[in-house]
């Protein structure tokens, strides 16, 4: 099976596939990845605690950060392109053409497993700084396999015939489609104008978007601080 995008989903695919017993070649993109544990606790629940989650648009000195793909974490464990390539997946970069059966692939695979890499490390930062600040006594760091050296030697093209590759999972991203709004309601993005979640036309609200709110906005540690905020503002309108 050929998997092209390595974000949450591209990365999930290719492992529950590696696990069935097939063999993987995973077309790897630019994705930060969260370590699962770190000085003793998830790290998602250390960077809840240092306001990571919950920076907003504005806070963002650089706004091309609200369109980058959520970073790498799976439930339960750790995830990386690394843990992957050692699990049986051939790591390529991203694809560039195609040529009848011949996928050709860019040389972008040691920059991709680096950015993964370097959010790795800055979410560490941040938690080390945390737990520096506040005088916390928190263990020390504890060895990651997901740090490990990657074998490099990619392929710079994949035969889907010679290979038996069976078929192809595209993992690129999703967006809504929002067509159906009034277009004086949508930026030039295609996504909804909001300010908090409320729409310019009185009466509209959204809930569920990325960075509605907040960083966490689009997945469930967001969700009901985002819908609580909705909830009272329908109140509001409705005179309650």
């Amino acid at each position: 099976m050929l998997v092209v995008g390595s974000a949450q989903s591209g990365c999930q695919i290719a492992e529950d596939l590696l696990a069935g017993g097939r063999r993987v070649v995973l077309a790897t993109s630019p994705v930060g990845r969260v370590p699962f544990r770190h000085r003793g606790r998830e790290t998602i629940e250390w960077l809840a605690e240092t306001g990571f989650m919950d920076q907003r648009p504005g806070d963002l000195p650089d706004p091309s950060v609200m369109r980058a793909a959520m970073p790498i974490i799976a439930p339960g464990r750790g995830l990386s392109l690394g843990a992957l390539a050692r699990a049986g997946a051939a790591l390529a970069g991203g694809p560039v053409a195609v040529d009848g059966e011949r996928v050709a692939f860019d040389g972008s695979l040691a920059a991709n497993v680096a950015a993964g890499d370097a959010f790795a490390a800055r979410a560490r930062a941040m938690v080390d700084e945390v737990i520096r600040r506040r005088g916390l006594d928190a263990p020390s760091a504890e060895p990651d396999e997901h740090d490990l050296p990657v074998d490099l030697d990619r392929p710079a093209s994949l035969d889907l015939l010679a290979q038996e590759v069976g078929g192809v999972v595209w993992c690129t991203g999703f967006t809504g489609d929002f067509s159906w709004l009034d277009p004086a309601l949508v930026g030039a993005d295609g996504r909804p104008r909001h300010a908090d979640g409320a729409a310019s036309s009185p009466g509209l609200w959204y809930l569920g978007l990325r960075w509605l709110r907040r960083r966490c906005s689009g997945i469930l540690l967001g969700f009901p601080g985002d819908a609580a905020t909705v909830a009272d503002a329908v109140r509001a309108h409705l005179g309650g």
